[in-house]
């Protein structure tokens, strides 16, 4: 299944209003580039990182700066190529320096990876954001129109967003499934 890019609007709008109830601080940010309209979701979360995530990261092979939060922008952008949403994210520590694709596996629950070392770059890309140009990171799309053929939502981007940001490392609050 598809979505057209009015639905896709529609269906963002009706999230971000469910957001709003709950509290949980989705905006809906438009831009127009040469007459136009892009609309996204944005999100932004303050990850804190305590003694026991800061001695677990000091452990690993990958060398962590000491840092005592992480900020994460997530963003919901409608693919003109896939005609579904894509979910793009970026993080950086509180010093300002960008989480590497390391950093990030890290954080990716075991349960979406397996033995396959190139396994993260099949789930994750960095290319340039297509509204701001700048990298962020992307869950790429080539199963989501699969995933939505097999749902009935009255909001795809709820049952979506909910089987693909903790790949990301958002979770979306159970309170969303009474808007399904």
């Amino acid at each position: 299944m598809t979505l057209e890019f009015e639905n896709f609007k529609k269906l963002a709008n009706d999230f971000a209003s469910i957001s709003l109830q709950l509290g949980d601080e989705w905006v809906i940010k438009t831009t127009k580039r040469n007459d136009i309209e892009d609309i996204y979701l944005e999100k932004r979360i303050i990850k804190s990182c305590d003694k026991e995530c800061q001695d677990k990261n000091n452990s690993d092979e990958v060398e962590f700066p000491t840092f005592e939060y992480a900020v994460f922008i997530y963003h919901i952008i409608y693919s003109k190529s896939y005609y579904v949403p894509v979910l793009w994210f970026t993080a950086h520590h509180s010093n300002g320096k960008l989480l590497s694709l390391e950093e990030l596996w890290k954080l990716i629950p075991n349960c979406f990876k397996n033995n396959d070392p190139d396994a993260k770059w099949n789930m994750l890309t960095q290319q340039e954001h297509p509204i701001l140009g700048i990298p962020y990171f992307m869950i790429h799309p080539c199963y989501t129109s699969d995933l939505l053929s097999a749902c009935c939502s009255k909001n795809y981007i709820i049952t979506w967003l909910s089987v693909v940001g903790p790949v990301a490392g958002l979770n979306l609050p159970l309170e969303y499934a009474k808007h399904i």
